[in-house]
């Protein structure tokens, strides 16, 4: 009993430490790395999944893409034994996220479908306490850029616009900011600057009253993008590496190509050419290293510019 108090106790602060440390604290990975050796402990306890998924998205957002993907087929396959719709939805959201950041779009799409149609809106409020944000809205703004990059613009942007009315219906700000912060990226897929400005202010508002500082420091880049590409290039220069360089205190190294090849696109916009070169070709090169695949095409659609 005494073991699974503390088991109870580490998955609950784990998902504390997330919010209001950011995905890739170091505390966040003791916390869940001392829940998996008690799960090992006591046997296959329901706890283990939310752990094994903890621990999915604090490798994901450090960057380390492979290990993260283990984690998730993980994930995958102990949903498939206890065939529990909510643990099902959860494992192809976290394996759905990892496929397509790797560039692995058809793959990356059958699981997310699978997981949106397991949706229960009625759930996702007690799904997000459990999870940190609730796996359908995980699902639906991830399958929003996929479909984008599969070709299907239409579509993205109806995954993306139902991950933001589910979020907004039941009110969890966690999850709601992490679906503005995926709606703010089609958005610049799109080529939406004033939406991509108005959603930044949205994050920042929402991210510093419920004090998410990872999400402050992305809606400070978004907004220094959307500033810069709308003409006032120093000023949104500046605040992009500002909210980069606070991202990076983190070690959420998962954002960096991405910040990196928006930089470049900022610095070309305003004339820094020779730097706005140097950043992609930053950018390429951490994506080929990590595997990361979602930015390629993006990385070279801003070189070639």
């Amino acid at each position: 009993a005494r073991l699974q108090q503390e088991l109870d106790l580490q998955v609950a602060l784990g998902l504390v430490l997330t919010a209001i440390k950011g995905y890739t604290a170091p505390e966040v990975e003791q916390t869940y790395a001392r829940a998996r050796a008690l799960c090992m402990q006591l046997g296959e306890t329901p706890q283990l999944f939310p752990t094994l998924g903890g621990l999915c998205l604090f490798y994901q957002s450090r960057g380390e893409l492979a290990t993260a993907l283990e984690l998730a087929e993980q994930l995958d396959r102990l949903a498939q034994r206890t065939a529990t719709p909510a643990l099902r939805l959860a494992a192809h959201g976290a394996l759905g996220a990892l496929l397509f950041f790797r560039g692995e779009y058809t793959a990356a799409r059958s699981h997310l479908e699978q997981g949106i149609a397991l949706i229960d809106p009625t759930v996702q409020w007690p799904q997000a306490l459990r999870h940190g944000e609730a796996p359908g809205i995980r699902c639906l703004s991830v399958a929003a850029l996929t479909l984008w990059c599969l070709g299907y613009p239409e579509q993205a942007l109806q995954r993306s616009h139902e991950g933001l009315v589910l979020a907004q219906t039941f009110a969890d700000p966690y999850s709601l900011v992490h679906a503005q912060h995926w709606t703010a990226s089609l958005q610049h897929r799109r080529r939406e600057v004033p939406a991509v400005l108005a959603q930044a202010e949205a994050i920042l508002a929402l991210a510093t009253a419920q004090e998410f500082p990872v999400y402050v420091e992305h809606g400070i880049c978004w907004r220094g993008w959307a500033l810069a590409m709308q003409g006032q290039g120093e000023a949104g220069l500046g605040q992009m590496h500002k909210g980069l360089e606070a991202l990076l205190v983190t070690g959420l190294e998962l954002s960096r190509p991405l910040w990196l090849v928006l930089l470049a696109e900022a610095a070309g916009h305003a004339g820094q050419v020779e730097e706005g070169i140097r950043l992609v070709a930053a950018a390429l090169t951490m994506l080929e290293a990590s595997g990361r695949g979602d930015m390629l095409a993006e990385a070279y659609r801003v070189q070639g510019v």
